[in-house]
C-alpha cells in the first residue's frame, strides 16, 4: 500500500489548507481567506490537489492553481497561477511536490489549458526549473526614500483633482486607458480590480488622478511596516505620474513613514516609470532591499520558446497573488 494517496480537493474542504497555511508561511488564515482567493475570482475557480498520508490521514501537502485573464499577442485568454504551494515539516522528502504538480500539469493539459506562471522563492525555485519550468526574469523593489518624499512633497497639485474614491465608474475609466506594447499582461477592469484588493491580509486605498471630471490615473497602496507599499498604478500621462507621486509623497511626509516602495519587473516599463520620479534600486546584494524573486512559467515546449524573452511580458506586483 503507497504512503500517500492524492485527490483533487473542493470548495467544501478549505480547513484542511489552514495547518499547512500554519506550518508553512505561519498565517493565521480562515475559510474566508480562501473563499476570497479561490472561488470568488472573477476569472473562475482554482484547481487544486492535496496528498494524504494513508496511515494517519493528515494533509501532507498542496499544489494547486488560480486562474488569471491575459491578453496574449492581443487575444483575451484564461491562464494559471501556481500558488500556496505547501508541505507540511512532518511530511516533508517525500515527494509529494513533484506528484501533486505532475498530477495538477496533466490535468491542464488534458483540458488544453497548461500555460501557468508563478514568483518563485528561494525553496521553491529549484524544483519547478527542475519540472522544465522557464526562469524569464526577476522581481525587484524600487523605492522612493522619505527624504525624497519630503523634497518632492514642496510641489503643488490642486486638490480638487483626486478621488479616494474606488467607484466602479472611476476604476473602469482609468482601465479603459491601458495600453501596452508587451505581448503578454494583465487584462485589467474595475470587477477584477474590486475583487483583488479585497484580501483581508492588508488594507488597500486608492487614489485617482482626474482631468475635466475623468479618472485617467490611478495609485493603490497599503501601509505596511511604517512604509508606503505602491501595490498598483497606472499613469496615463507625465503630469499624472507627478501627480500621484506627490498625493503619495505627501502622506509618507505627514505620517513619517520611512519611504514608498514599490515591487518591479526588473528593467520593465513600470520601473523605469518610477526611476524618472526619484526612485531608487539597491544594486548591492547585501542590505535593504535587494531581494530578487524569480517570475518564471510553464507551457507547451514551443510556447516556452515563443515567450522566453523577458520583453515579451508586462508583469507587475497586482499579478502577485501575495502582494
Amino acid at each position: 500500500m503507497p504512503k500517500y494517496s492524492t485527490r483533487r480537493i473542493g470548495a467544501a474542504e478549505f480547513e484542511l489548507l489552514i495547518p499547512l497555511m500554519k506550518d508553512c508561511f505561519g498565517m493565521d488564515v480562515n475559510i474566508q481567506y480562501f473563499q476570497w482567493k479561490y472561488i470568488d475570482n472573477p476569472a473562475g475557480s482554482f484547481i487544486g490537489f492535496i496528498a494524504i498520508d494513508n496511515e494517519s490521514e493528515e494533509v501532507g501537502a498542496y499544489y494547486g492553481v488560480i486562474p488569471q485573464k491575459m491578453l496574449i499577442d492581443g487575444t483575451e485568454r484564461t491562464i494559471y497561477q501556481s500558488c500556496d504551494t505547501m508541505t507540511h515539516s512532518k511530511h516533508r522528502r517525500q515527494g509529494l511536490f513533484k506528484m501533486l504538480a505532475m498530477e495538477c500539469y496533466d490535468f491542464l493539459k488534458k483540458n488544453n489549458e497548461l500555460f501557468i506562471i508563478g514568483f518563485g522563492g528561494a525553496d521553491s525555485t529549484p524544483g519547478f526549473i527542475k519540472f522544465g519550468w522557464n526562469h524569464v526574469f526577476n522581481f525587484r523593489y524600487s523605492f522612493r526614500p522619505a527624504l525624497f518624499c519630503k523634497i518632492t512633497a514642496f510641489a503643488s497639485f490642486s486638490k480638487s483633482n483626486f478621488s479616494e474614491d474606488p467607484s466602479f465608474e472611476n476604476l473602469q475609466q482609468v482601465t479603459n486607458k491601458i495600453n501596452s506594447v508587451n505581448t503578454i499582461h494583465s487584462k485589467r477592469d474595475a470587477t477584477h480590480i474590486l475583487w483583488r484588493t479585497k484580501n483581508n491580509h492588508f488594507n488597500y486605498r486608492f487614489v485617482f488622478y482626474k482631468q475635466k471630471e475623468e479618472a485617467i490615473g490611478y495609485a493603490i497602496y497599503y501601509i505596511n511596516d511604517n512604509k508606503l507599499i505602491l501595490f498598483d498604478f497606472v499613469f496615463s500621462t507625465n503630469k499624472c505620474r507627478k501627480a500621484l507621486l506627490w498625493y503619495l509623497s505627501k502622506i509618507v511626509s505627514k505620517n513619517n513613514y520611512k519611504a514608498i516602495i514599490a515591487y518591479c519587473q526588473e528593467n520593465g516599463s513600470k520601473e523605469k516609470e518610477l526611476k524618472r520620479s526619484l526612485f531608487l534600486i539597491n544594486p548591492f546584494k547585501k542590505g535593504p532591499l535587494t531581494e530578487r524573486t524569480p517570475f518564471i512559467f510553464f507551457a507547451d515546449e514551443e510556447v516556452m520558446k515563443k515567450y522566453q524573452s523577458p520583453q515579451q511580458w508586462q508583469i507587475t506586483s497586482y499579478d502577485h497573488d501575495a502582494l
